[in-house]
Parts: C-alpha cells; sequence; structure tokens
C-alpha cells in the first residue's frame, strides 16, 4: 500500500467505459447465481448423504474385519498343532491341539455375534457356516489319524482364505483413498503371517516325523519367497511409524533363533540329499530342536505380527469412524449451505429496492476487490485512510480490526524504502491505476517481513478517486523455502558440508585472488581407507555415520578460514588459504591424520579408519583448478599405493602412478578371459619328519604389456572392485583340479590349502558354490582346505560360526590365515571352529633373535594347542628358525627352507625325484595321520 503521501493521488481521470447494463441486471444476475447455487448445494447435499450412508457401512466392516482376522490367527495356530499332531502320529500337541479348538471355536462365535448384531451381509453368514462345517468334518478325522498331513493343512488353508476373500469384502464398496493405503497394507501384513503359519506348520510337521525331502524343501522355499514379496509390499505401503514397529519385531531374539533352525534344517535336508540319511553322530552334531521348541519359537514371531495387526485394524477402524464423522459434518454443512443459499436469496429480494446509488458503489467496490485479491486485503478511502479489511490480513499483520480501521497504512512502514521508491510507486500508479512489486512491511510486532503488494485505484464515474486496494502476499514462508533450496543446491545434505559446485565456486575465487595477490594456497584431496569394506560389511547407514563424524573431524582439524567439502563418496576437498610455506600443510596434515586416529564405534566394535591425504600448492603445482585437482588426486593415490595414513605432496612423477593404476584396474577386468592368471604351490610340511602334508595355493599374474605384476599390486585393486569373487573361484577351481590330478597320477593325496577373501567369504551361496567346484573337480571334500583371515571373521561373528560348521559339515577344514596381524578376541576365537591356525610371517622373519617375537610365537603356538587346532608357521627360511618353532611344538612349516612356489609340474617331479617327501599314507590329509 501506499505509504507516502502523493500530491497527485487525487487527480481526476476520464471515467471508465459504460457499465450500466451489467449494473443494472447485477441483481437478477446474483438471482441466478444463488439459483445455480442453491441447484448445486442439493446436488452436494445427495452426495453427502451417500458417502455418510457408505461410511456408516465401512465402520461396521471394520468391526467385522477384526473378528475375522482374530479367527484367522486361531486357525493357524490350530492347524500348526494339527500338522503336528498328524507328523507325530498323535505323539506330540495332542493336549495343545485340544485347547486350541476351543479357542477356534469362541472366535467363530464372537464373529457370528457381530454379524447378527449388525445384521450384516447373509452371505458372510453362509460362508461361516461353510467353513464351520468343513471345520467339523475334519476335526474327528485329524484326531483319528484318518488323513494325511498335506491334506490336513491344504484344509485349513482353504478355510483361511476364504476368511481372507471375506476380508478383502469387508472393506466396504466405497473406499475412500485415505484410508485405501492402510487396507492394503493390512492385507499384505496378514497374508505374510499367514505365510509364516504355513512354514510353522510345515516345519512342526518336519520336525516330527523327521522327513527332509526335496519337494518339503521347496515348499518351504516358495512360503518363505511369498512372505518375503508380501511384507516388501507392506513395508512400502505402511507409514512409517509402522514400518519401524515392525522392524522391532525382526530385532527380537525369537527372530534370529527361528532363522538359525530354519538353517539347521536346510542343513540337514542338504546333507540327506548329498549324501543320503545322516548318522546319529552326524545329527547330534547339528542338534536339531523338539517341534515343541520349533513352535513356541516361530509362534513368538506370529504372535508379535498379531500384536501388529490388531494395532493396524485398529487404526483402520479409527479411520472409518473418522471418515464416517466426516460425512457427517460435510452433509450438516451442505445442508447449512442450501439453507443459507435460499436465506441469501430471500434477502437479495427484500434488498432490490434499495437505491441505485448505494448499489452501484456496492457492485463497484465488489468488483476491484474480486478482481484483484491475492490474499490479505486493505481498502482504503480516497485520503489513504483505511476503512476494510479481511481476517487475512489482520492475521498477517497481527493487528486487530479496531487498532487498523482508520490508521493510515504508513503503520505497515517497515523503513527500508527510500523516498525515490515511493515516487516511482506513485507515478505508476497515477499512469496505470495499478501498481504491484515486491515489498518490506513490518508487522505488529516489529517483525519485518517480505510480501507481494498488488494496488488498485477504484475510481468513481467521474474518474475521481473514491478508493484504494491493496491485496498483500506474505512471500515470508516462499523466501524461507527459496534459502533453503539454495542450501540444498551449495551443501551436501549428508555430512551439512559444500558440495562440489560450492567447492569449485570457491576455487575459482581463490585462484583469481592468488593470481590477483601474488599469493599461494593448497589443495588438499582426504580418502578414507578401506572405507568400501564398511559399507559392504556393515551396510550404509554405519557408512553413513562414519562419513558424519569423518566430516566433524576434519572441520574441526582445520583453521576458521580454510574450506572443507564432500565432493562424494568418502572423498573430502580442502581448501588451505594463505598458506606460508609447505611446513604450514604439514602441520595440517598431521592434525588431519591425527583426528582419524581415534577409533570409530561401529556397531559395538572400535575399527580404526585411517586416512590418506594428497597436497597440490599453486602455482607450483597447477596455475587452474583442473589441473590443481588432478594433482592432488596423484598424489593421494602415491599415499595409498606407498600404505595408506599418510600424506604425499605431487610430483610430476605421480602422474605415472596414476595412469599406472588406471591401466592396471583396466588390465585387471579382462586378464580373466585371457588366461593370464596361474597358480603356483607352496609345500607345506611335517615339522618332525619333513613329510608333505599338503601345499597352499597362490595366484600369480603375468600380463604381456606390464610382465608379471605383484600381488601386492593387483589384489587390492581386485579386491576394491569386487573383481576378487570371481578370480578367487577361478583359483579354487584350478587348485581343486591340480589336487585331484595328483591324486590319480601320483597315487596319493596332497591337501591344497586356497584363501578365501572377505568378499567370497560374506556372500550366502558360498557352501553351494565350493560344493559345485568340488563335485566338477571331482576332489574329495576332505582334501581341501580353507584360509579365512581375522578381518572376514570379526565383521559378524555369529555368522562366521554359522558358515564354519557348514563347511566342517561338508568335510572341508578351515583355517586362520596371519593370526596376531588383526583384531580377533580370545572369545571369539575359542568359538570358532577352526583346523588350522597360521602363524604369519611377520612374527618368523627375526627368528629366534628378537625376544618379542619369540614371546609371540610360543604364545601362538601354545594357544592353537590348547584349542586342538593344528599351528603352521609360514615363512620359515632358516633352520634356526626351523629348530625354534619346532621345540616350541609347532607341527607345520611353510617356507622358503622347504621350497618356494612352484608350478603343479615342478611339484611332482620334485616328489618323484624324491627332494620331497611324499605322504606316507593315501588317505592322509593332515599332521595327525603322519
Amino acid at each position: 500500500m501506499p505509504i507516502e503521501n502523493s500530491p497527485q493521488s487525487n487527480v481526476p481521470r476520464a471515467p471508465p467505459s459504460s457499465l450500466g447494463p451489467i449494473r443494472r441486471n447485477a441483481t437478477w444476475v446474483l438471482i441466478v447465481f444463488l439459483l445455480a447455487l442453491s441447484f448445486f448445494a442439493i446436488h452436494s447435499l445427495v452426495e453427502r448423504f451417500d458417502q455418510l450412508r457408505n461410511a456408516s457401512l465401512d465402520r461396521k466392516w471394520m468391526g467385522a474385519n477384526g473378528a475375522i482376522s482374530r479367527l484367522i490367527h486361531e486357525l493357524q495356530r490350530e492347524r500348526g498343532f494339527s500338522s503336528g499332531f498328524i507328523a507325530s502320529r498323535g505323539e506330540r500337541f495332542g493336549e495343545s491341539l485340544v485347547t486350541q479348538q476351543i479357542r477356534t471355536d469362541g472366535s467363530l462365535n464372537e464373529l457370528k455375534s457381530i454379524i447378527r448384531e449388525h445384521a450384516m451381509d447373509q452371505a458372510l453368514q453362509r460362508s461361516l457356516d461353510a467353513g464351520w462345517g468343513q471345520l467339523q468334518e475334519l476335526r474327528p478325522r485329524v484326531k483319528s489319524l484318518e488323513l494325511s498331513r498335506d491334506y490336513t493343512v491344504d484344509r485349513y488353508t482353504w478355510i483361511i482364505d476364504t476368511l481372507f476373500d471375506l476380508q478383502l469384502s469387508s472393506f466396504g464398496s466405497a473406499i475412500e483413498s485415505s484410508i485405501f493405503r492402510k487396507q492394503m497394507a493390512f492385507i499384505a501384513f496378514s497374508q505374510a503371517k499367514e505365510m509364516l503359519g504355513q512354514e510353522r506348520a510345515l516345519l512342526s510337521a518336519i520336525l516330527s516325523d523327521h522327513n527332509f525331502s526335496a519337494g518339503r524343501m521347496l515348499t518351504l522355499n516358495n512360503i518363505r519367497a511369498t512372505e518375503q514379496a508380501r511384507l516388501a509390499n507392506f513395508v512400502r505401503l505402511a507409514d512409517a511409524e509402522t514400518a519401524a514397529r515392525y522392524r522391532e519385531i525382526l530385532a527380537q531374539p525369537d527372530i534370529k533363533d527361528a532363522e538359525r533352525i530354519r538353517q539347521k534344517i536346510k542343513a540337514v535336508a542338504f546333507w540327506e540329499e548329498s549324501h543320503g540319511s545322516m548318522s546319529t553322530t552326524e545329527a547330534l552334531s547339528i542338534s536339531l530342536p523338539t517341534p515343541e521348541m520349533w513352535f513356541e519359537v516361530s509362534t513368538a514371531k506370529i504372535d508379535a505380527m498379531k500384536a501388529l495387526e490388531d494395532r493396524l485394524n485398529a487404526s483402520l477402524g479409527v479411520s472409518a469412524e473418522q471418515v464416517e464423522k466426516r460425512a457427517w459434518k460435510e452433509l450438516s454443512i451442505s445442508g447449512l449451505l442450501v439453507l443459507l443459499a435460499f436465506m441469501l436469496a430471500g434477502i437479495l429480494i427484500r434488498q432490490i429496492q434499495r437505491g441505485r446509488r448505494v448499489a452501484e458503489h456496492q457492485l463497484n467496490l465488489a468488483e476491484a476487490v474480486f478482481a484483484n485479491s491475492v490474499e490479505s486485503i486493505l481498502v482504503t478511502d480516497a485520503d489513504q485512510r483505511i476503512v476494510e479489511v479481511n481476517p487475512a490480513f489482520l492475521r498477517i499483520s497481527g493487528y486487530s480490526r479496531s487498532e487498523i480501521i482508520g490508521q493510515h497504512p504508513r503503520i505497515l512502514k517497515s523503513g527500508r524504502h527510500d523516498a525515490a521508491f515511493f515516487a516511482r510507486m506513485w507515478q505508476e500508479l497515477n499512469a496505470n491505476d495499478t501498481w504491484e512489486g515486491e515489498v518490506w512491511n513490518r508487522r505488529k510486532n516489529g517483525e519485518i517481513y517480505p510480501a507481494l503488494l498488488s494496488i488498485a485505484v477504484v475510481r468513481s464515474q467521474d474518474g475521481k478517486v473514491v478508493n484504494y486496494t491493496g491485496m498483500i502476499f506474505d512471500l515470508s514462508q516462499q523466501k524461507t523455502v527459496e534459502a533453503l533450496l539454495d542450501q540444498l543446491r551449495t551443501f551436501d545434505g549428508l555430512t551439512a558440508l559444500p558440495n562440489r559446485e560450492s567447492w569449485l565456486s570457491a576455487l575459482e575465487q581463490q585462484l583469481a585472488n592468488a593470481k590477483r595477490n601474488s599469493s599461494r594456497f593448497s589443495i588438499l584431496q582426504l580418502d578414507l581407507d578401506r572405507f568400501k569394506a564398511i559399507n559392504d560389511s556393515m551396510g550404509y547407514s554405519v557408512g553413513d555415520q562414519v562419513l558424519i563424524e569423518a566430516a566433524e573431524r576434519v572441520k574441526v582439524s582445520l583453521r576458521k578460514y580454510d574450506i572443507v567439502a564432500r565432493l562424494g563418496g568418502n572423498r573430502f576437498s580442502i581448501l588451505l588459504n594463505e598458506i606460508v610455506d609447505p611446513q604450514t600443510i604439514g602441520g595440517i596434515c598431521e592434525k588431519l591424520l591425527t583426528a582419524f586416529a581415534r577409533p570409530f564405534q561401529m556397531g559395538g566394535i572400535n575399527a580404526h579408519i585411517s586416512a590418506s591425504i594428497g597436497v597440490a600448492i599453486f602455482p607450483n603445482d597447477g596455475l587452474d583448478s583442473k589441473t590443481l585437482m588432478m594433482a592432488a588426486e596423484s598424489a593421494l593415490y602415491s599415499a595409498k599405493a606407498d600404505g595408506r595414513n599418510l600424506y604425499k605432496y605431487y610430483s610430476h612423477e605421480m602422474n605415472e602412478m596414476g595412469t599406472h593404476l588406471f591401466k592396471l584396474e583396466r588390465m585387471l577386468r579382462v586378464a580373466l578371459d585371457r588366461n593370464e592368471f596361474s597358480v603356483v604351490y607352496q609345500p607345506q610340511v611335517n615339522a618332525k619328519n619333513g613329510e608333505l602334508v599338503g601345499v597352499e595355493a597362490l595366484l600369480r599374474w603375468h600380463n604381456p604389456e606390464l610382465g608379471n605384476v605383484s600381488a601386492v599390486q593387483f589384489i587390492p585393486v581386485a579386491e576394491e572392485t569386487g573383481l576378487i569373487v570371481s578370480i578367487g573361484e577361478w583359483v579354487m577351481r584350478a587348485a581343486c583340479h591340480q589336487a585331484r590330478t595328483w591324486q590319480t597320477e601320483l597315487g596319493f593325496e596332497i591337501p591344497v590349502a586356497v584363501n578365501l577373501s572377505a568378499r567370497q567369504f560374506r556372500r550366502n551361496d558360498l557352501l553351494a558354490s565350493v560344493q559345485t567346484i568340488l563335485d566338477e573337480t571331482g576332489l574329495p571334500n576332505r582334501l581341501l582346505e580353507l584360509e579365512i583371515t581375522e578381518g572376514s571373521l570379526i565383521v559378524d561373528p555369529i555368522g562366521a560360526i554359522d558358515i564354519m560348521r557348514g563347511l566342517n559339515c561338508l568335510g572341508i577344514k578351515t583355517a586362520l590365515d596371519d593370526f596376531g596381524t588383526g583384531y580377533s578376541s580370545l572369545a571369539y576365537l575359542k568359538a570358532f571352529p577352526l583346523n588350522r591356525l597360521k602363524i604369519d610371517r611377520a612374527f618368523v622373519r627375526d627368528l629366534p633373535d628378537n625376544e618379542s617375537d619369540c614371546a609371540i610365537s610360543n604364545t601362538i603356538i601354545a594357544l592353537g594347542l590348547n584349542l586342538n587346532m593344528e599351528v603352521l608357521a609360514e615363512g620359515v627360511e632358516t633352520e634356526a628358525q626351523r629348530d625354534f618353532l619346532a621345540a616350541a611344538g609347532c607341527q607345520v612349516f611353510q617356507g622358503y627352507l622347504f621350497g618356494k612356489p612352484m608350478s603343479g609340474e615342478d611339484l611332482t617331479q620334485r616328489l618323484q625325484s624324491g627332494n620331497l617327501i611324499a605322504p606316507r599314507c593315501s588317505a592322509s590329509s593332515g599332521i595327525s595321520d603322519a
């Protein structure tokens, strides 16, 4: 609104074009409008009545829906007890079945009562009677063991499916969109619970009659797959709170117990399919639970899901009641609108006789207000005294009606606009009768806020100004949203650090300043070491927490005028301003490395995550942003190649190193297809008599362009890219094939040890993959040993134990590689079902002169022997090392003293020439047989 007076504000203008015909017929136009409004109001009234009737019906159906759900739950329990009762030939679950039948009858009677109370659809009653007849016929035949378990389960499932169909129909014929999603989530959840009930019945039968047939396992897998699909649909449809409550159910201890029981049953089924029935000793090693134990564990989850199902149903009932209440309210409002429309029509007819001057003035005012209304409306007279405001204006300005009427609009003056601004505004307003623009207004409480102001001049027929109307749109929220969007465009959403766009902008600005002032600055590229392993092993949520804490550590390590940004992944870019000498950079880098020396807390484990830093300096290492960033990147790669957890300044030689690493990765991706890999074997000998007891398979890579590439160079690249899985499987297959060749050609067995990468160890199909390779090559399972690092075990100790037990069940040995270099605890070590403990070469190298290595070696050997593990020492190269380790009780040696890594053909020749002592017993595969 105008806040400063203008001498031109009342200048007469030519009268507007004649609106006489419109004004003369305005009354009749309004009457026609009110009649049309009445018609639509009556039509709306009828629609609201229909909505109320449908909402009332929906609410009644929701009550029946809860009773149906409870009946389904009791039938699921009765089905599970019946399945176990038949499978055990009446020896188990008898009393539980009788008790459950009583509970089922109670739920059925409750549902019938609800149907009678609400006089609901008789089709539902007929369906219940049919299901009840089926149940009454089924029960005595179950008790007398006349029926098969599968037929009985199918009959119960048919009855339950019938109830699910009834439950779907209970949602009514006019489902409102607000509760449709909840209903679909409820159905998906109920059907997933039904799958759990079918699984409970099936596994109760399996544990009762010990029938682990492939058909039953296929049925189990189908049930599990259907359950997971329906749960995924439920999670997609459910609201955040309901999904969170479901995740709480998954975290209960009974859930993990149930999963372990499933895995044991699958292991037994897999064994029997591969080797026939298990012996008593083998069955005891797996320790299957009783059917009652399984029923109790599985029922715990089903009951927890039933509680959540009841909560969902209650929520649906509340929603239905709310819809009904809203329908009542809308019906009342529609009735009032009809009444109001007729009242207004009557009032309008009585006002027809009012004076034409008053009518024309009111029409003129109404036209201006309705034509220019945006949000809050302010009307002044010709002298700019406020004569009318709407409620929205009072709400936005904070003034009451009594406080604002009669005031001048300057009461809203913010003080942010000068006289020139108002002069331009009045010039346009006098010229065009309208003005629109953004202004700053002041609320009653003194708060200044942005607004979009639209002013219109209302003139009389003779062209004189009679009113000003102002429409004010509060832009506060819009400005806040714009600021938030600007922040999202320039900051990383996870760490709240500047993003790539902001970083590049800051770097370009710093480049311009440095060139102008002939100053120096530096950029750092900081990368978290082995961060991908954290993401892969512990999940992205843990990885995100690490990134957030890492960002905080970086920020507190920098000076207040330095800039740190996250450009993506686990990479942080740092801009160091006002660099006087390289020593300043070194001090900051040391501070950053020290910040990462403190362990990160990850799921209750203290994990040390180091950082590597690459440094580039302007103008020494580049004169533009692209060159500087490439230089810092090259320095970072060099720091990682030199062992990580350090910082390096850029040098021109690093370009060659970066190019080399890129070429190495590119060639590694095609090396397997081009047969560039080979396997060599290093002997493992008996410490007492020098007899060969096994070999370790070691990977070698010869590239036509790069030559022989060290494993130290390409293994980390393979792990980083995931190629280690396919390469590892190739090595295992080649080693098993060679061991099988020795067995057939030499007439005795040579066990082969293969290193298992962390990625391979974490794969769900590890056991199946290893068994497939053994079957393809024909190598007996007992001749394969898998070497596992400490890092692979400590990520998920419980899961690692299950995997190793599975390998042991297959007859495959396991060894802990490089023991003492990781972070295993003794509590975990004694729980791992390991066959062999390997002393890392780092503790053997300085024996027997280094007292610390002597103490460590003695401790490891004693520990392994006490835990009934075979102890092997790697890197034995001197007789003095051999003698010391033999005296300490070490059982197996591996190292250059007994043979360097060699091809399979060379090892065969050494055995045939007598340079290696062949195993004395063809059935032997270890020290205990030597």
